[in-house]
């Protein structure tokens, strides 16, 4: 079957190499040829739909009659059946291609697969065993039979299948990785490692591959490397929310909670519900001491995954700290209806319930949460509720527990002289208070205490060294604090060196150097990289990066907007552009991208309603106003123009561009004494524009100022001796001011330039003309037409020569060439000074 597809498709191929005429009929399609095309569809790209390939399988079998081949579709359309989980079905094709060919492979794996699903794992075994008794591909079946074993529990059996199928094609990448994640769940990480290593080089495209070795690393505490891993696999399937996920978990093991966040949050906006995603983001939330954004954080999680039970919990804990005491005891409730055995919950109840003098509630939740592993706090607290229920006997027995693991806690010593004093024991109260005193020499409530106690044991004067000592150690304290301000105002007050220049490019390499795939900051990086040749491949990168995670960011798209223009692919900056205006309907740089691109693809009319709509939302865009008036100049509305350079150069006066389409425009406008100073601000900040100094020739002439367009042009000559254009200029120039006899050298030089420049041989032969050299100035027009016969000024002037020396017939022939090429010439000649 596989070499009758060979013939057929190496005919379509010569069918396709000779086009057929319009009118040329298809000869019809053979039976045989139908059916190899439904083959190939049902046994096709897995990409195709399932129902359209398993209706090709469908339709081959009903006229196939190969028995080997419908052994194939037989398979084929069992794996399409137990891949849509129709287990009976896909056994049912298994078995009808097996009883056709015993030995066939893609049937045997089918249906051993199947009976293992139905739970039929020894029966799934026989037919692999079987399968390898008869030598039909061992290393596939054995890692098929090693999966079967690895589902029943027989993870030493999986591992020898595993390892001899590697052993006999080391080069199976399905094998490495199916011993990979077997050695992970064995939590043999390292040997994992291993195999992902050795089928990344034989599969680097398969973004499974880096994400399970990832897995590996981060289980082998080594973050750095697995957030490198995960990233590679984010770089060729950058919608796996998992991956995500993985990855800020890494970030949180080195410590970088901002990038680990991020992470989490790109997870949700693939996929809002991941529970990881929202458990992690929120408690990164509290760990960053952002309470506020923690609690919301939470309520999205417990408003998704109600029953997640550290959520209630931690949300609570943040709510008391905001001083939201009943809201926190309702969370603690609502943990506790979920989890009523929950140690945690039922001793964060207590905690509360004891600062809102709720004692016996507090002891009952207590008792029944025990020690948990923070024994010395439980008996601390229990002693607190105790004492506060008058029950000083066990409260005193609970402190003193408590200061067995922590003997410095002041609380619980000051809680065991409380205990001791109300049970009378006076002695064993003030040494106790002593104890809280030695510690904390300025303790209130310890002070307090033993002043009550001394008078009653007779040992008032004692009373006096305590408080001196309360009082130098306050004092000391104090000196402490005032000591600590006054330096601190001092250095404020002194003049603070200037901050070191900010280099925003090199903060961002550092940023990306741990971060690879935050968006916000490749879009920043290629910001800048775009316009700096020696970033633009990476410019380039930074933005493929960013898209193919976020395929709709705006800015990025405009970024590949502004490089499609620069390519000259004006049809996809405009793509790009008004994908960008989808997400954003409102940016200005989406909006002038587009405006640019339609100008670029000829789109006139589009193009100026696209620049309205960038000035609508931004009326100070001095690019828009300068492109839009360039676009109104060239389609010849002048004034409209003139406003719009009017109100870029009221922007930004140092910009060139403005003078100079300012300038252009009023040339146009017949106003040359406006456009001179225009072109003269150009020049001021553009010294070396030659279209500005061109510019300002021209303005010269038109307002009457030979002299002042010659010197203009001789100090372009000077600049650029080798351009035959300004000593053309020059020579016409003169030549029309009357300085005749000044403008031939000029011709000549230009024509020892450019001898076959049929514009300065017409200029040399005016000259010649107004010198009255005739003979020369029919040889230069007769020379400058031969190079372009369609030069009407050319045949024009010719005719006055041969008119003015008397050849009537040659002159009336020039003069009807001249009017059917060029229309205009005699006016220009007259403004030459030339007329017949």
């Amino acid at each position: 079957m596989k070499s009758r597809r060979l013939v057929v498709l190496g005919a379509l191929v010569a069918f396709q190499a000779t086009p057929a005429l319009a009118h040329t009929s298809l000869p019809p399609v053979s039976p045989a040829e139908q059916t190899e095309e439904l083959a190939q569809i049902c046994m096709g790209e897995i990409e195709t739909p399932r129902g359209e390939r398993k209706a090709a399988c469908d339709e081959a079998l009903r006229v196939e009659l190969n028995r080997g081949d419908r052994a194939d579709l037989l398979a084929s359309r069992g794996w399409l059946a137990q891949g849509a989980g129709a287990s009976h079905a896909a056994l049912r094709d298994f078995d009808t291609a097996l009883r056709i060919n015993q030995g066939h492979l893609a049937a045997l794996r089918g249906r051993a697969a199947v009976l293992s699903e139905l739970g039929r794992h020894r029966e799934a075994e026989a037919v692999l065993a079987a399968g390898l008794a008869a030598g039909n591909a061992p290393a596939s079946l054995l890692v098929d039979r090693a999966s079967l074993r690895e589902r029943r529990g027989d993870l030493a059996g999986a591992r020898a299948d595993l390892d001899q199928g590697l052993r006999l094609d080391p080069s199976s990448a399905w094998a490495r990785v199916a011993r990979a994640r077997l050695l992970q769940g064995l939590g043999e990480h390292d040997l994992a490692l291993a195999d992902f290593d050795v089928a990344i080089e034989l599969e680097p495209a398969i973004a499974s591959h880096h994400y399970r070795r990832g897995m590996s690393l981060s289980a082998l505490k080594r973050p750095a490397e697995a957030v490198g891993a995960f990233e590679r696999a984010l770089r060729l399937e950058p919608a796996v929310p998992q991956s995500w996920v993985e990855r800020g978990r890494a970030f949180e093991a080195l410590g970088e909670l901002e990038p680990a966040l991020a992470n989490y949050e790109r997870a949700l906006r693939l996929d809002p519900r991941n529970e990881a995603a929202l458990s992690r983001r929120a408690l990164v939330l509290q760990r960053s001491s952002r309470p506020l954004q923690a609690i919301k954080a939470y309520d999205v999680l417990i408003a998704t995954h109600p029953d997640t039970i550290f959520a209630f919990n931690n949300r609570a804990l943040l709510l008391i700290e905001q001083g939201r005491q009943a809201e926190g005891l309702r969370d603690l409730d609502q943990l506790l209806a979920l989890a009523p055995h929950d140690g945690n919950g039922l001793r964060n109840r207590a905690h509360l319930l004891l600062s809102l003098g709720r004692n016996d509630e507090a002891l009952r939740d207590l008792d029944r949460a025990g020690p948990g592993r923070d024994a010395p706090a439980w008996h601390g607290m229990r002693g607190d509720a105790l004492l506060a229920l008058g029950r000083a006997a066990p409260a005193r027995k609970a402190y003193e527990l408590a200061l067995q693991e922590r003997p410095d806690d002041l609380a619980t010593r000051f809680g065991l002289a409380m205990a001791e004093e109300m049970l009378g024991e006076k002695l064993a109260a003030l040494a106790a208070y002593g104890d809280v005193l030695d510690r904390e020499p300025a303790h209130a409530g310890a002070i307090e205490r033993r002043e009550a106690l001394l008078p009653v044991l007779g040992r008032s004067i004692e009373a006096w060294p305590m408080r001196l000592t309360a009082f130098v150690h306050t004092a000391r304290t104090q000196l402490g604090h005032e000591r600590a301000a006054f330096w601190q105002a001092y250095h404020a007050a002194r003049p603070q060196p200037a901050a070191p220049a900010r280099d925003e490019l090199a903060e961002l390499d550092a940023a990306l150097a741990v971060d690879g795939l935050d968006v916000t900051r490749l879009v920043r990086r290629a910001h800048f990289g775009i316009g700096l040749p020696q970033r633009k491949v990476q410019a380039r990168q930074d933005i493929a990066t960013a898209l193919a995670i976020e395929p709709d960011h705006p800015a990025a798209l405009v970024l590949r907007a502004r490089l499609h223009f620069r390519d000259g692919i004006f049809s996809e900056a405009l793509a790009d552009s008004e994908a960008a205006l989808r997400r954003a309907p409102r940016f200005v740089e989406a909006l002038f991208q587009r405006a640019r691109a339609l100008e670029a693809r000829g789109q006139a009319s589009a193009a100026l309603g696209a620049y309205d709509e960038v000035l609508a939302v931004a009326p100070s865009n001095h690019a828009a106003l300068l492109n839009r008036g360039q676009l109104l100049q060239r389609s010849r509305q002048y004034q409209r123009a003139l406003s719009d350079f009017d109100a870029a150069l009221a922007i930004d006066r140092d910009d060139a561009d403005g003078w100079l389409s300012r300038a252009a425009v009023r040339l146009a406008l017949g106003e040359p004494e406006a456009a001179i100073p225009d072109y003269r601000a150009a020049l001021t900040l553009a010294p070396h524009r030659i279209d500005a100094a061109l510019g300002l020739t021209q303005a010269l002439v038109s307002a009457q100022q030979p002299s002042l367009a010659i010197d203009e042009l001789g100090r372009l000559i000077k600049r650029y001796p080798e351009q035959a254009g300004f000593w053309n200029m020059r020579c016409l120039i003169r030549a029309v001011s009357g300085q005749v006899s000044g403008a031939l050298p000029d011709c000549e030089e230009a024509l020892r330039l450019a001898p076959d420049q049929s514009g300065v041989l017409h200029t040399r032969a005016l000259v010649q003309l107004k010198r009255g050299d005739l003979d020369g100035a029919i040889a230069d027009y007769d020379r400058a037409l031969s190079l372009d016969a369609r030069l009407g000024q050319a045949w024009y002037g010719r005719a006055i020569a041969h008119q003015r020396r008397g050849d009537a017939a040659e002159a009336a022939s020039d003069f009807a060439r001249a009017r059917d090429l060029d229309g205009s010439a005699g006016e220009r000649y007259r403004a030459y000074g030339v007329t017949p």
